[in-house]
């Protein structure tokens, strides 16, 4: 075999059989090899002639007319430069770079969107963006600049990169394409950066409720806590399918670990954990499935129908579905957090743990880990403040032709800063519960799902000295662990 003949087996076919969101995580995060796929290569081709038919017989928005309040005038003539001064006006974004795995992940998402054949665009920017994304020469693209009714600016940016006209990621510029005629609306008519970037923190907290379990089970370890709120029976009287599946979680986690509970029934921070983490998991599982669907959709406007051979001026760009999704599971998530720093809470206590107060060692009054208190509710602030609904928020723009917006942009951004503050608080009780384990001299058993995971951490943190001494880099540690655990990228 060749070595062609063995990339083109190992390289990723786009426009085929439907991308789920963990597959488009895994191929933004590897950077694997791109294709496009026949049958999808072939929609494209009939999608640019059924729009070029259907704009010789009536009007088509973006490509007889202008776009925005400009819907109205009539556009006479080749549209050439028209269409490249489009790109180059709303390629304006603002605020930090997106990261490479975000804009390879948009990229990604926008050519198997194309491969749907809805959007009437010319076959060679499937090609173009293929050769990005294998390349690795990526645009540079700004995080500010859309509000859930297309990612404008953002595909803008996208756009001069191509064409030769902005810095790429590399530093250099160069032309790799150049829009045929109506090809500008299309491309940047899309979401599909705020799509990406949802399955990237999608995904990531969907590993980090994996954490968050292990972590919960350590706690839970070192308070002798009750596991009869973990059991199947309780479960069966109230089958959420969340809260089942955290049960189980945890009673694996559990394996090979028993002994006597030190209290009736705990605290919320461990009696309620399958109910509460299971509507994040749940909130998860929705938001994942509206990702799917939105990831395989051909969510243009004016949608190019090949069958027809005419287009349909639709709202298909509006995501308030998925913003709504994303505000539900940041909700879940601020509720998961303050379990946390409940259980953290119970390990600051003698009672639960039969140690010191706050798990001092040295001379009495000692203050151990007072201050992981203090730092898991000041995260736990940042949180509640990013958990804000942004479909709560409103706009009228464009002269009044666009007067609603779902601001999923915003919501992932929220999302983000969300889960990034639920992490400090999930570090500050890693931090407790390993030391709990390790004073109590009763860690969890080697070889079983929660010892190797407990080993990992108690490694990585190096608690040897339990005496008063700054835990700042102890919490960063533990921050970067849980971070590594969740795929999370910088």
């Amino acid at each position: 075999m060749t070595n062609q003949q063995s990339l083109a087996k190992s390289a990723t076919m786009l426009g085929g059989p439907e991308l789920s969101c963990k597959q488009l995580v895994e191929l933004a995060r590897t950077r694997g090899d791109i294709q496009v796929d026949g049958v999808g290569a072939d929609r494209v081709a009939q999608s640019w002639a059924a729009l070029n038919n259907a704009a010789e017989t009536r009007p088509v928005y973006g490509r007889t007319t202008g776009v925005g309040a400009n819907r109205s005038i009539r556009v006479e003539g080749p549209r050439g430069d028209k269409d490249v001064n489009l790109l180059r006006s709303h390629a304006t974004g603002s605020g930090p770079r997106l990261s490479a795995t975000e804009v390879r992940a948009g990229i990604l998402v926008r050519l198997n969107q194309i491969l749907r054949g809805g959007a009437g665009m010319h076959p060679e920017i499937t090609k173009a963006l293929a050769e990005v994304l294998n390349t690795g020469n990526l645009p540079v693209v700004h995080s500010y600049g859309s509000i859930g009714t297309g990612d404008l600016s953002a595909f803008g940016e996208i756009a001069m990169g191509l064409m030769g006209e902005a810095e790429l990621d590399n530093g250099h510029a160069e032309s790799t394409w150049w829009p045929h005629e109506g090809d500008a609306l299309p491309f940047i008519s899309t979401n599909a950066m705020t799509i990406a970037r949802a399955c990237l923190v999608a995904e990531r907290l969907n590993e980090w409720l994996a954490a968050y379990e292990a972590i919960a089970a350590t706690s839970l370890l070192a308070v002798r806590g009750s596991i009869e709120a973990y059991s199947p029976e309780v479960g069966r009287a109230r089958p959420h399918a969340g809260q089942v599946a955290v049960a189980r979680d945890m009673r694996a986690l559990l394996s090979g670990h028993a002994w006597d509970g030190q209290r009736v029934q705990d605290s919320y921070g461990f009696r309620a954990m399958p109910q509460v983490a299971g509507a994040l998991k749940h909130a998860l599982d929705l938001l994942t499935g509206i990702l799917d669907t939105e990831l395989n959709a051909a969510a243009e406007n004016p949608l190019v129908s090949v069958e027809g051979r005419d287009v349909f001026h639709n709202a298909n760009f509006h995501t308030v579905e998925l913003a709504l999704a994303l505000d539900h599971t940041k909700l879940a998530l601020s509720s998961v957090a303050h379990l946390s720093l409940a259980r953290l809470n119970d390990l600051s206590n003698p009672e639960m743990t039969g140690l010191d107060t706050f798990l001092a060692a040295g001379e009495p009054g000692s203050s151990g880990t007072m201050l992981l208190e203090y730092n898991a509710a000041a995260a736990l602030a940042r949180l509640r403040s990013s958990a804000q609904p942004a479909t709560l928020g409103s706009v009228v723009i464009s002269r009044g032709t666009e007067d609603h917006a779902s601001f999923s942009t915003q919501a992932v951004e929220q999302l983000e800063t969300s889960l990034d503050a639920a992490t400090v608080v999930l570090a500050c009780e890693l931090l407790a519960a390993t030391r709990a384990v390790l004073l109590q001299g009763r860690p969890p058993i080697p070889g079983t799902p929660l010892g190797d995971q407990f080993e990992r951490a108690r490694l990585l943190l190096a608690i040897e000295d339990p005496k008063d001494r700054s835990l700042g880099e102890d919490l960063e540690r533990a921050i970067q662990h849980i971070n590594l655990l969740t795929g999370w990228e910088d």
